[in-house]
């Protein structure tokens, strides 16, 4: 029988025992909840690195995918490519073909280059030859034309000269017949002598102004005072009225010339209204030009005769010798400017730039 030493022993034997196994069995369950642990981050690692894999795997199917296409571009691109270097080896042959060609019709083209050399130094001979001709037709053509125009004034002012020195004449007469004149009697005859002796310097004036080229005397002056010192120059009768509007500029001119200019178309302006109406003269001007208006209350001028109005010796009038308005735009036009005509009412318009 055991004693109770024995069993105690014993006892003492089996708790040990019991007390490492309680240790090996706490320390194997600490290692199982350590290894899930690990297997946990192990699964965790697993499922990123798959995810990864499957995120390569896609990129890898969708960059195949774009190869490919390039791939089959490529193949295009070489298709297409030896095509075209067939159509240039085919353009090429013809190219040669045709440089043999072109060196062919170059040399016919150099023998024809000299033909047409040496037919260009016959041409050429040929129109010195006939611009001589031409020039020398034309200077007698001129002369003819300047001796017939010579001839024409010489006629027309042997008519209108004709008329004021008859009037002198019977004038001359009437007064020597009639030594005893009344003071009267004799302002008249002196009037009747001065009318003709103007007209004749007129008429003088006017040939002297065309047939003479002066040079220019530029210097600045008022335009206004221009156009009035015009209007005094002439004889304006009871009956007219010439109204200028009192507009001022400044224009560079030759002062005698350009009066001469708006004395003559004040004068024609009188005559074509008959001795009888208004005429307007009007100044209107912009930052480089003077314009001025001459207009009259006048029948104007038949439109067959515009073309025709500033030619000279052309006249509608049955005294004068038709250069007065040739004259006038001889002067605009040699100050820059220009003169044209208008009817109804009928207008001459002058432009003059005013640093001419």
């Amino acid at each position: 029988m055991q004693t109770s030493s024995d069993k105690k022993k014993s006892l003492e034997g089996e708790l040990s025992e019991f007390e490492e196994f309680s240790n090996f069995t706490d320390k194997a369950f600490d290692e199982l909840d350590q290894a899930k642990v690990e297997l946990e981050d192990k699964a965790v690692q697993i499922k990123e690195i798959a995810s990864k894999s499957s995120e390569q795997f896609t990129g890898a199917i969708k960059m195949n995918s774009a190869l490919k296409k390039k791939t089959d571009f490529l193949q295009e691109l070489t298709s297409s490519l030896n095509t075209r270097n067939a159509e240039l080896e085919k353009m090429n042959k013809e190219l040669q073909k045709q440089k043999i060609e072109n060196g062919n019709l170059t040399s016919d083209l150099r023998r024809n280059l000299e033909k047409v050399v040496l037919k260009e130094k016959e041409l050429e001979l040929q129109r010195d030859f006939l611009s001589r001709q031409v020039d020398e037709k034309t200077d007698e053509l001129l002369k003819s034309e300047k001796l017939a125009v010579i001839g024409e004034l010489a006629s027309r002012m042997a008519h209108d000269l004709r008329n004021p020195l008859s009037i002198i004449k019977n004038v001359i007469e009437i007064m020597e017949s009639k030594p005893k004149l009344k003071i009267e009697e004799k302002l008249q005859y002196y009037g009747k002598l001065r009318r003709a002796m103007n007209r004749m310097s007129h008429q003088v004036d006017d040939v002297l102004d065309f047939v003479r080229a002066s040079d220019l005397k530029l210097q600045r002056y008022s335009i206004l005072d221009l156009i009035i010192s015009a209007k005094d120059n002439i004889t304006i009768p009871n009956d007219v009225k010439i109204i200028v509007e009192e507009i001022d500029a400044k224009l560079n001119c030759d002062y005698r010339k350009i009066e001469a200019v708006f004395s003559n178309l004040m004068l024609n302006a009188v005559q074509a209204i008959g001795n009888k109406g208004e005429v307007n003269v009007r100044i209107m001007e912009n930052s480089a030009d003077i314009v001025v208006i001459v207009e009259d209350t006048g029948p104007g001028v038949p439109k067959e005769l515009m073309n025709q109005i500033f030619d000279p010796l052309f006249t509608t009038k049955q005294l004068g010798t038709g250069l007065g308005l040739s004259i006038c735009k001889n002067i605009v036009e040699q100050h820059g400017g220009n003169i044209s005509l208008k009817n109804d009412p009928t207008t001459f318009m002058v432009r003059l730039p005013k640093n001419f």
